[in-house]
């Protein structure tokens, strides 16, 4: 499977990384709840597929990405009543 596919699969456990960062962080410390969010993704793309460096050529701008849907998530969750207390 390519970058690509696995990359979607990751991202399909975002929302489930951020319900574990609120319950471990409590509810603020957004950017200590980001990067630790940021620090799984990246270890969860590093050791189940093997993925290099190379297939990640601008580090900063896929950060920059990641954040923008974590963000994101966080948003729909927040707006949800399931997600709600």
């Amino acid at each position: 499977m390519g970058f690509l596919g696995v990359l979607l699969k990751v991202v399909a456990f975002i929302p489930s990384l951020v319900t574990g960062a609120e319950s471990i962080f409590g509810p603020k410390q957004g950017d200590t709840k980001r990067n630790s969010i940021i620090g799984m993704i990246m270890t969860i793309l590093t050791v189940s597929e093997g993925i290099s460096g190379k297939d990640i050529v601008d580090q900063e701008k896929f950060d920059s990405g990641l954040r923008k849907v974590i963000d994101g998530v966080v948003e729909m969750l927040n707006a949800s009543t399931w997600h709600k207390p």
